[in-house]
């Protein structure tokens, strides 16, 4: 499907009408770590179990690519312009206000994302949708 992230994962535990997953990272990825990770290339992530599956199955799981972008937006670009913005203001006064400035804008801006992040993730419109059960 365009505009989807899509892999494959295996089902490792239930939990209500939860199921978390253990999937091998892609290169989309990248340093998102919205997924738990084991060692370099391995990830665990609990999605809702919409299928059905049952511990052991092999399931499809698909992540809308307007979501990833929307995130990195949020993680990358929200810091970015604090960071330009406290520069700039910093900028006005001295050479040593510029980086504490700058330094600092981003800091509360990471920990404002960080306190937002609960919301962010009662939203649910970052979180990966289960698919299929594939056959093997």
């Amino acid at each position: 499907m365009e505009g989807e992230l899509r892999t494959f994962g295996t089902v490792t535990e239930l939990n209500g009408n939860k199921a978390k997953v253990v999937f091998t990272r892609s290169k989309a990825c990248g340093d998102c770590h919205a997924c738990v990770s084991f060692g370099s290339d391995q990830a665990e992530t609990e999605i809702e179990n919409t299928r059905g599956a049952k511990v052991g199955d092999r399931v499809s799981i698909e992540l809308h690519s307007g979501s990833v972008f929307t995130a990195s937006l949020i993680m990358y670009g929200v810091p970015l312009v604090a960071l330009l913005a406290g520069v700039l203001a910093g900028s006005f006064i001295s050479d040593l206000f510029t980086a504490v400035f700058g330094i600092g804008a981003a800091a509360i801006a990471f920990l404002v994302i960080r306190l937002l992040e609960p919301k962010f993730k009662k939203m649910g419109k970052f979180d990966p949708r289960m698919i299929e059960i594939v056959s093997e």
